[in-house]
């Protein structure tokens, strides 16, 4: 559900049906409060009492589960978890690259939560060969399929979503998501103090403080730092160069793709 639509209660059923009318479909199985942070939680969804209103749907048919989808800090996600009752699962990022939210995965899936993963492969920034899988010292042969291992590997994750756009992505995709048991917990634990010591290495280089802006040159100094991290500390050679090209460019999310 697209907050912005909602400006009273009514506006809630009315967005959930045209939904359906587009969709022609009776219901939908996951609905989502969408790309919630806790500024829309606390300001819009508890005073408007949505979840309620969502709960009414749900008793209706209308909806299977009500869900979040989240773009804010942990701490953001902590709070929503515990005040947010009737919420059933949460999207949120997750990958080697960005593990912010890998405690409140765990925290999530006490509390019933089911977690679903967007972003596994970084945004594609994880989707060509690297270096990084012989780094972590896995037995992955590909940075894909490492990702992929490592976010289903997580025993709070119940299922990852990744963009693909080839029958070549769907089959390698599926075979990773096929096997029983993706990547131990052990060897999940293994990737994740490796990648640990990897950040402790780039952070001799930036921290990502920002201390250091603003240049008088106007140069974005940790945007540059960032693209050696990536080449020099997780061997991400390919990231590294559309990042700096994007800097150059000027574009907003230098050294993403479209494959996740």
């Amino acid at each position: 559900c697209p907050l912005e639509l909602v400006k009273e209660p009514g506006d809630f059923r009315k967005t959930l049906e045209t939904s359906l009318k587009k969709l022609d479909t009776p219901y939908v199985d996951f609905y989502h409060f969408w790309g919630i942070n806790q500024k829309t939680f606390d300001e819009k969804i508890v005073p408007m009492n949505l979840i309620t209103e969502a709960q009414k749907l749900k008793e209706e048919g209308l909806i299977r589960h009500i869900s979040f989808s989240f773009h804010d800090s942990p701490e953001a996600l902590k709070h929503i978890i515990d005040n947010g009752v009737g919420l059933e699962s949460v999207l949120l990022q997750y990958n080697l690259l960005d593990r912010a939210n890998e405690e409140m995965i765990q925290y999530a899936a006490k509390k019933g939560l089911g977690v679903v993963v967007m972003g596994p492969v970084g945004g594609g920034r994880l989707a060509a060969p690297t270096e990084l899988a012989a780094k972590l010292g896995t037995e992955a042969v590909n940075t894909y399929e490492l990702a992929f291992k490592f976010v289903l590997g997580n025993p709070g994750v119940c299922c990852a979503l990744s963009g693909m756009q080839t029958i070549d992505m769907v089959e390698q995709n599926a075979a990773v998501a096929s096997l029983e048991n993706p990547m131990s917990e052990d060897e999940w634990r293994r990737v994740g103090e490796s990648l640990e010591n990897l950040k402790k290495f780039s952070e001799l280089y930036c921290t990502g403080c920002g201390y250091c802006q603003p240049c008088p040159k106007g140069i974005k100094i940790p945007t540059i730092f960032q693209a050696y991290t990536y080449h020099n500390v997780y061997g991400l050679h390919d990231l590294a160069k559309r990042v700096y090209q994007g800097y150059v460019n000027n574009e907003k999310e230098p050294g993403a793709t479209s494959k996740d």
